[in-house]
């Protein structure tokens, strides 16, 4: 048993049942991009939330226990290929430094955590179209002075 084999195990149970990830976020209580996140191998749950995912899906209990194991979070170091990647890649490269520059001038030196966050996504109308609106609310974290 491995990442990759449960990764494939839960996306043919999830295509199998039928379920959107919204779907399957509101049938387990557990936030939809987190739940994305668990499924995809880069994310680890409590245990009632890997027990609830396992039995909506109908997996065996040792997935469940497997999904609790801490997971190795890195990611290849290249420039993104995929569009969608591509595209956080291309606007924290313009808009980064920005980023960074209102978060010291409203918070003081300091980062916002990836480790205390939380992120969602919503699709927003427009008389443009579709949009895409993302929200990432992590932890200020000022850095110490000693």
């Amino acid at each position: 048993m491995n990442r990759d084999w449960i990764r494939e195990k839960i996306l043919a149970a999830k295509e199998k049942k039928k379920l959107s990830w919204e779907e399957l976020s509101k049938q387990t209580g557990i936030s939809e991009v987190f739940l994305v996140a668990v499924c995809l191998g880069k994310a680890v749950p409590k245990k009632e939330q890997a027990d609830c995912l396992c039995n909506v899906l109908a997996l065996e209990p040792e997935i469940s226990e497997y999904l609790q194991k801490p997971v190795d979070r890195s990611w290849d170091k290249q420039i993104p290929n995929d569009p969608v990647l591509y595209r956080f890649y291309e606007a924290f490269g313009v808009y980064g430094e920005a980023i960074r520059e209102l978060i010291w001038e409203k918070f003081g030196d300091g980062i916002m955590s990836a480790v205390d966050m939380e992120i969602s996504l919503e699709k927003v109308e427009s008389s443009a179209g579709p949009r895409i609106k993302l929200i990432l609310n992590g932890k200020f974290l000022p850095y110490k002075k000693w």
